[in-house]
């Protein structure tokens, strides 16, 4: 990419996720070009197009052999993430995928050894990692002003994907196996894989699962082939260990937080809806740290900062590697009952 010019960043996948985050944000970043978009479903893209100009693809791999888009956004179902992540950094596009990296382990390796070959880079959309209250609270936990982190309990639990996705209906891959995964698992429980780790800084060494679906069904009434519910417990490398509930039928106000248990006090991550981050220390002090209204998840601008600077990725392909290995084998566990060791 040429010195001093802004990238130009096509969108590879028109659904919901890009139509409420990525495409908004990419628009109102001065540093960035949307370059144009494709979807499946062409409508989809023209639909964007028509509000935020730029190029309709016929085809996405006609988008990468695009010589003047630099990088790409992947937000199309999971079963064709990893392919279009390696694809694309083979003709040195910088990619930016939405979560998770892909559908298997093996598949993530393709991407990492795709990084490493490409003159771009890989970065996952793990957008916890820059909010509020987890920015603040590795701030916090690096300055060692609660000690160490004893144990932790975590949460994310919503009403499924079914009442977001673009179709509004149970016929959302989301709920489909073959294009999504470990449903709740892959869904939910990578966000909160990759920010538990990060915020611990050190890896999972060892989970345990029990999930099944207890609720979701299809047009037909029958229940969908992915897990609608997980409850989870990891441990950690030096030894903290912790819960992960994941739920897709939380039919009230969704739940996302979790709580740190520090030799010198408490931390409560992501609190409600008024408070990003409340810390209570063994004194009976307590500060809390308020939301600010904010609609950038600040992915796409780090992501073009990234570029625009020749930096490395902001949140690698070894890092979400780490986080799919943690999710596979929670999925592994609530399969076979057996703890696993990573």
């Amino acid at each position: 990419m040429e010195q001093n010019r802004c990238p130009r960043i096509g969108i590879i996948g028109c659904g919901q996720i890009a139509k409420i985050r990525h495409v908004p944000e990419l628009a109102g970043c001065k540093d960035a070009e949307l370059a144009g978009f494709y979807d499946y479903v062409p409508e989809h893209a023209r639909s964007l197009a028509s509000q935020y100009g730029g190029k309709v693809y016929d085809r996405y791999e006609e988008m990468l052999e695009d010589e003047t888009v630099d990088g790409v956004v992947i937000c199309t179902s999971n079963d064709s993430h990893g392919r279009i992540s390696v694809e694309a950094l083979k003709r040195d596009r910088y990619v930016l995928c939405e979560k998770p990296m892909c559908m298997s382990l093996e598949e993530a390796g393709q991407v990492l050894e795709a990084e490493r070959e490409s003159k771009a880079f890989y970065m996952a959309a793990h957008n916890q990692r820059f909010t509020l209250a987890h920015r603040k609270a590795k701030e916090i936990l690096m300055g060692g002003q609660m000690g160490k982190i004893i144990a932790f309990r975590c949460t994310l639990a919503h009403d499924g994907p079914e009442r977001f996705s673009i179709n509004r209906s149970t016929s959302t891959w989301y709920l489909n196996k073959r294009n999504s995964g470990f449903g709740c698992i892959t869904d939910l429980g990578i966000h909160k894989c990759d920010v538990l780790s990060y915020l611990l800084g050190e890896p999972f060494i060892r989970v345990g699962a029990i999930g099944g679906t207890r609720d979701k069904c299809d047009a037909e009434g029958r229940l969908v082939d992915v897990y609608d519910n997980a409850v989870c417990v990891l441990e950690s490398r030096s030894g903290v260990m912790g819960t992960l509930n994941l739920s897709y039928s939380n039919y009230g106000p969704m739940e996302n937080g979790t709580v740190y248990y520090c030799q010198k006090g408490v931390l409560h991550v992501q609190y409600s809806q008024d408070c990003a981050l409340e810390v209570i220390m063994d004194s009976g002090e307590k500060i809390r740290y308020i939301s600010q209204e904010n609609p950038s998840s600040q992915v796409v601008g780090t992501f073009v900062k990234a570029i625009r600077d020749h930096g490395q990725s902001p949140v690698s392909a070894k890092e979400s590697y780490e986080a799919m290995r943690v999710v596979s084998a929670i999925e592994e566990s609530a399969r076979t009952g057996a703890f696993i060791n990573l």
